[in-house]
């Protein structure tokens, strides 16, 4: 992996770049053609070709673009042609496979190449959005319609628009480096294919592959499942009830033929949509997904006769499968075998510290879950899906039942954990009846105890151990998989729950403007004081600030009032609305029961 060089192509119909950048060195590589009618010359056929099999080359959706563009070009393609396969993938959405078969594109085994777009934590985020989560240094939108013939100035305009690319598309790499060096060290088993695969594509690789050890001689195919199929849930014996309303909702369930809607997964019963279970002062609704409560502005903060404890459950989805042994039909007993396998070697390389086959195990056990309910995936199967999740589900409803009614409070459930409100007095028997309940299911709990929870919602909150907290929703804040809005505001609240510092304070001696940003992608593209500025809009608040529009209606795009856009990110700006920032973290606050 030394000497990386990032790549990415601008196409048009008289011209044609590629441009590279050694992410070591900084240096920078430009190949052109120019004119409808001209192709790569001899010599730049023979600098293409050297670099993309002397050195190992990556980019963002480059699978889908960049390399067929490449491939076609190193066939002496003139730049109109290019242009229109460039058209094609647009237009048709092409996966790279399918358009190297349609235009009879080979890539040679010698060139090393991976696309990042898959192993980033995100599904359908275009680069510039990335950018600008991870404050990018500049965020720029392609600044002519793909479809105009340009002038030389309009090419050296491209040519800086497509290095600020290669500039954000090495950003995203240094962020998910760790994942990316995961696919390395597994691909020495797994082969290069893998480099390029988010964690759910990968556990199907690795999966099917471990299958064909056992039976080389046999294919492995997705399913074929009929739409108008229905399914019976049958829940493992030990699943029992003592209230009539969960004895009811067991029963429902157990008679309800489960249907599959239009993309293939298990549909929710609109009945079970409906039904909230209340079991003492607590809320929870069923979902394909996962059990949740429904608290909201709730403050849990436990008093000197009490404790606050999470207890979750360790490899909840996988201990299910092996527990029940559940196996997709279509793949036979010979899954459970390699799963297994695959659950134990985690299990045993966690034991020993080797956080290489830890981790890569683990993007293999996660990763596989969600490709049950997938039906473009060779493990396709809803049923068993739907078995682990409602059992997933059950169980929990039955510890939940347990501990209220021997007056140990619930405060919230999600998934697979539940954070309960102990009476010291009553430790002992909690721990007992969490135990017993390990017994009857043969699942392992494991703990937490926090000092306080805060809660806007089951799925926004803040959880605080002494002087360490954990957060989910708008209390995860640096995180490249949700558009940052104001952090600043997220940080000042825990500053205050945690240490005690007021909400003016840090966000006054704040002098980190990334920290104020909001980030929001526009359709259409944004326009600032009839200034365009792009499809992916930045912003801070200021005291004379205005409003971003959407260009295509003009529409407001919301939380934009007073606001100044920073497409580029420089010094700290002095007219800064702390005022704003105050007070939305004061709401923060408010929504959380406070």
């Amino acid at each position: 992996m030394k000497n990386l060089i990032v790549l990415d192509c601008e196409v048009y119909p008289n011209y044609t770049l590629f441009a590279f950048k050694n992410i070591e060195n900084q240096k920078v590589v430009t190949i052109e053609i120019k004119g409808e009618n001209s192709t790569l010359t001899k010599e730049h056929q023979i600098k293409l070709n050297t670099i993309m099999v002397k050195r190992t080359t990556f980019g963002f959706n480059s699978s889908n673009y960049d390399m067929p563009v490449i491939l076609y070009a190193l066939k002496f393609k003139t730049c109109l042609e290019i242009y229109n396969l460039s058209k094609h993938i647009i237009n048709n959405n092409s996966p790279g496979w399918l358009t190297l078969n349609k235009f009879n594109l080979i890539q040679k085994n010698s060139m090393h190449h991976f696309d990042i777009q898959e192993p980033s934590p995100g599904v359908r985020v275009s680069l510039k959005l990335y950018g600008g989560r991870m404050n990018s240094k500049r965020l720029q939108d392609l600044p002519i319609e793909p479809e105009s013939t340009l002038s030389d100035e309009e090419m050296e305009n491209i040519k800086l628009y497509c290095i600020n690319d290669l500039n954000t598309t090495i950003d995203l790499y240094c962020k998910i480096k760790e994942r990316i060096q995961l696919r390395i060290d597994m691909s020495k088993d797994y082969g290069k294919e893998i480099l390029s695969k988010s964690d759910a594509q990968i556990a199907e690789i690795v999966i099917k592959k471990e299958l064909k050890k056992k039976h080389p001689n046999k294919y492995f195919k997705k399913p074929v499942v009929p739409d108008d199929i229905t399914f019976k849930y049958i829940p493992p014996e030990y699943i029992k009830f003592e209230t009539p309303q969960l004895k009811n909702l067991l029963q429902y369930i157990e008679n309800h033929n489960f249907e599959l809607d239009t993309k293939g997964s298990i549909k929710l019963p609109s009945e079970l949509k409906k039904t909230k279970i209340k079991i003492g002062d607590t809320q929870y609704q069923l979902g394909i997904g996962g059990i949740h409560s429904k608290e909201k502005k709730q403050v849990v903060i436990p008093n000197d006769n009490q404790l606050l404890i999470d207890k979750d459950v360790t490899s909840y989805y996988p201990s299910i499968i092996l527990n029940l042994e559940l196996y997709p039909k279509h793949l036979g007993l010979s899954f459970l075998d390699v799963y297994r396998k695959i659950v134990n070697d985690r299990i045993e390389a966690k034991k020993m510290g080797n956080k290489v086959v830890n981790e890569s195990l683990k993007i293999v056990i996660n990763g596989s879950f969600g490709k049950l309910g997938s039906k473009y995936s060779v493990l396709y199967s809803p049923d068993l899906m739907m078995t682990v999740t409602l059992t997933g589900q059950l169980s929990l409803l039955m510890l939940i039942e347990k501990l209220e009614s021997n007056g140990i409070k619930v405060v919230s459930a999600n998934t697979d954990g539940v954070v309960s409100l102990v009476p010291k007095n009553l430790y002992h028997l909690y721990d007992t009846l969490c135990v017993d309940w390990e017994l009857n299911t043969n699942f392992a709990l494991e703990d937490t105890n926090y000092t306080a929870l805060y809660s806007r919602d089951v799925n926004n909150y803040l959880a605080v151990s002494g002087k360490k907290s954990k957060g989910k929703g708008i209390f995860t804040i640096d995180a490249i998989s949700k558009n940052p809005q104001s952090p600043i505001c997220i940080i000042a609240v825990k500053e205050f729950l945690i240490n005690k510092i007021p909400i003016d304070r840090t966000i006054r001696d704040c002098k980190d403007v990334t920290k104020f940003l909001n980030i929001r992608s526009v359709t259409g593209g944004a326009v600032y004081r009839e200034k365009y500025l792009g499809r992916v809009v930045r912003w801070y608040y200021v005291t004379d600030g205005d409003t971003i529009y959407y260009k295509k209606n003009g529409n407001k795009v919301p939380k934009s009032d007073g606001s100044m856009p920073i497409m580029e990110i420089g010094t700290f700006p002095e007219n800064i609305d702390y005022s704003r920032y105050i007070n939305d973290a004061l709401e923060i606050l408010n929504t959380i029961g406070l």
